[in-house]
């Protein structure tokens, strides 16, 4: 259908994709179990991680369970602004599973937070580090914005930065040959050297 419509794909890798987005929304299988066993033997546990993902950039979201440790991905759902009671039913598969959970990570999303605190009371919670640096960025970033045009203004007068010797390589006698310094080549010509 897209190939019809001027939009190449590769059909295989397009059904890979889907087949493996559908293993995640049909949530465990053994491998995934085999890999949080091995994950909680060596480390004493496991810990939960929730991301809520919107691949088109609005509409539904996928909420996705991984394990961080491991990077698991143990499960998705696709949910429309749900409610932490929505979450929490269906974090409950998981929170039966016979593993201690050592910490929980989430983007901060009020209802995820939520959810994680009622699933697990005792873990400790975290903020994903890269969603909570983005945040403190976006201020940032404004002002950085700014500042770069108001430099722009302000220096874009100044002669650009040579990426060529001025001029050819001094020979010294002893050493390899190096190109001579503007900075000595202006120094010399306006008198400033001795």
């Amino acid at each position: 259908m897209l190939n019809e419509g001027g939009i190449e794909v590769c059909e295989r890798h397009v059904g890979r994709l889907y087949r493996q987005f559908l293993a995640l929304l049909g949530g465990m299988n053994e491998r995934v179990k085999s890999r949080l066993e091995e994950t909680a033997k060596e480390h004493g546990g496991l810990i939960w991680g929730i991301d809520a993902l919107q691949p088109e950039g609005h509409g539904t979201l996928l909420y996705v369970l991984y394990e961080v440790l491991s990077g698991t991905p143990v499960a998705g759902a696709q949910l429309d602004h749900p409610t932490a009671d929505d979450l929490v039913a269906w974090l409950r598969p998981y929170q039966a599973l016979p593993y201690q959970v050592l910490a929980t990570l989430s983007d901060g999303e009020k209802a995820i937070m939520a959810a994680l605190e009622t699933c697990w009371p005792d873990a400790p919670r975290q903020r994903c580090q890269e969603h909570y640096l983005g945040n403190l960025a976006e201020p940032v970033l404004k002002v950085d914005g700014k500042l770069q045009e108001w430099m722009r203004n302000d220096v874009g007068g100044l002669p650009a930065v040579p990426t060529e010797p001025e001029t050819p390589p001094v020979e010294d006698g002893g050493g390899p040959s190096r190109p001579a310094s503007p900075f000595c080549k202006r120094r010399k010509s306006s008198g400033m050297q001795s």
